[in-house]
C-alpha cells in the first residue's frame, strides 16, 4: 500500500480501466440507438451497465480520496483544501472543459460528428445548457434538456466536482468521519425520496409535476452517497478496523460478494433504477479487496493495467466521439464497430493523455501533500 512518503493501492487503476470500457460498451449500443441501427441498449443489462459502472467510479474516487485526505489529516494536523482545489483543477479541468468546447462549438459544425435529433436540439437550448456545462452542473441540463452530444458523459464529472467542493472542508473539520459520511448518505437518499414523494403528490398539476420531475432526475444522477459509501471502505483500511477487514478479506466472503456482484450486472431484474447504494457496497467489497488484500481473488497489477488505468478518464470522455467516428466510416456490423471503436478509443485515449494531460499532472503533483501513485 503506502511507504511514508505516499500511497499507492495495486490493482485500482486496472479496476478504473474495465469501468471505462464497461461504460464505452453501454455507449455503443447508445449510439446506435441514436442512428436508428439495432441496438440492444434498452435491455435493463445494458442499459445499467454504463451507469453501474460510473456508479464503481464513484466508490473508487470516494474510497481514494477520502483515504489521502485521511492520512493528510493524520499528518499534517489538516487538509490544505486550496491546494486540493489545484489539485482537482489540473487533473479533471483540462479535460473536462475541451470535450465541452468541442461539444459545443466544434462538432455540430462537422458532418461526420452529425447525431439526428440531437445535434438539431443542440441551438434551441444552448443558452441554457453550455453556461451549466462550464459552472459543472452538467447533470442539471441532461435532467432538463435533450441530451448534448459528446458532452453527454461529462454529468458524472460535474457530481463529483460538487461533491469535492465541500467533502475535504467537511472533512477537515469534522472530528467524527462515519457519523460525517452517513450524514451524507442519508441526506442524499432522503433528498431523492422526498423529491419522489413530492412528484407524486403534484400529479394532478401538470407544471408542479414537470419541476419535481426535473428534481427528481438531477438527484437520479446525483449519486453523492456512492462517494460516501466508499469513504467508509477507505475509513476501514485507514482506521484499522481488523475484524471488519478480516470479514471483508475472507475468501467466502469475497466468492459470495463476488458473485452477486456479477449476477446482479447481467441479470435484467434488480436493476437500481433509482437507489444505488447496494449496489456501492458490492463495488466497496471488491475495491477493498483489490486495493489492500494481499490475498484477493482478483489482481490486476503490473505496468500494462497501470497505463490503462492512468487513461481511463480520457477513455470515459472520449469514446462517444470514437464510435460516431466508425458509425460514420459505415462499420457497423457488431465485430466491426466493436473492435474498430474501441481500438480507437484507447488510441486517442492514449494519446490525449501522453500529449495533452501529462503537462497538467505533472503540474498537479506539485500541490500534493501526501503523494499518490494515481493520475486522478
Amino acid at each position: 500500500m503506502s511507504a511514508k512518503s505516499g500511497v499507492h493501492f495495486p490493482g485500482l487503476n486496472g479496476l478504473r480501466f474495465f469501468a471505462a470500457m464497461a461504460v464505452a460498451v453501454s455507449h455503443v449500443e447508445l449510439m446506435k440507438q441514436y442512428h436508428g441501427l439495432p441496438n440492444a441498449y434498452d435491455k435493463p443489462a445494458v442499459y445499467e451497465l454504463g451507469r453501474l459502472s460510473v456508479t464503481l467510479f464513484f466508490v473508487l474516487s470516494g474510497f481514494l480520496i477520502t483515504y489521502l485526505l485521511l492520512v493528510e489529516k493524520e499528518r499534517t494536523g489538516g487538509i490544505a483544501v486550496k491546494r486540493f482545489y489545484l489539485r482537482r483543477m489540473l487533473r479533471i479541468w483540462p479535460l473536462y472543459f475541451l470535450v465541452v468546447l468541442l461539444s459545443f462549438l466544434v462538432l455540430p459544425r462537422l458532418e461526420i460528428f452529425q447525431l439526428p435529433r440531437y445535434t438539431a436540439a443542440l441551438p434551441e437550448h444552448f443558452a441554457a445548457t453550455f453556461p451549466l456545462f462550464l459552472l459543472f452542473l452538467p447533470q442539471l441540463a441532461l435532467s432538463i434538456y435533450e441530451p448534448v452530444p459528446f458532452a453527454e458523459p461529462a454529468w458524472s464529472i460535474g457530481v463529483e466536482e460538487q461533491f469535492y467542493l465541500l467533502w475535504p472542508a467537511l472533512l477537515r473539520k469534522s472530528r467524527y468521519f462515519v457519523a460525517l459520511a452517513v450524514v451524507v448518505i442519508v441526506t442524499t437518499v432522503g433528498a431523492r425520496y422526498f423529491a419522489l414523494a413530492m412528484a407524486k403528490a403534484n400529479r394532478g398539476d401538470a407544471e408542479a409535476l414537470r419541476i419535481w420531475n426535473w428534481v427528481i432526475n438531477y438527484f437520479y444522477f446525483n449519486r453523492m452517497e456512492c462517494m460516501a459509501i466508499g469513504g467508509l471502505f477507505a475509513w476501514l483500511v485507514f482506521a484499522k478496523k481488523k475484524a471488519l477487514l478480516s470479514f471483508f478479506y475472507n475468501r467466502f466472503v469475497q466468492l459470495a460478494m463476488y458473485a452477486l456482484t456479477a449476477y446482479l450486472l447481467v441479470t435484467g431484474s434488480f436493476k437500481p433504477i433509482f437507489n444505488y447504494g447496494w449496489y456501492s457496497v458490492c463495488f466497496g467489497v471488491l475495491i477493498l479487496n483489490i486495493a489492500t488484500n494481499p490475498r484477493s481473488l482478483i489482481r490486476m497489477g503490473g505496468r500494462a493495467f497501470e497505463f490503462l488505468g492512468n487513461i481511463s478518464f480520457s477513455i470515459y470522455m472520449l469514446h462517444e466521439m470514437a464510435v460516431q467516428l466508425t458509425i460514420a466510416a459505415g462499420l457497423t456490423s457488431n465485430a466491426m464497430l466493436y473492435a474498430v471503436s474501441m481500438s480507437l478509443t484507447i488510441a486517442a485515449a492514449s494519446a490525449s493523455y501522453l500529449w495533452f494531460e501529462r503537462p497538467f499532472l505533472r503540474l498537479k503533483s506539485r500541490y500534493a501533500v501526501v503523494p499518490s501513485g494515481f493520475a486522478a
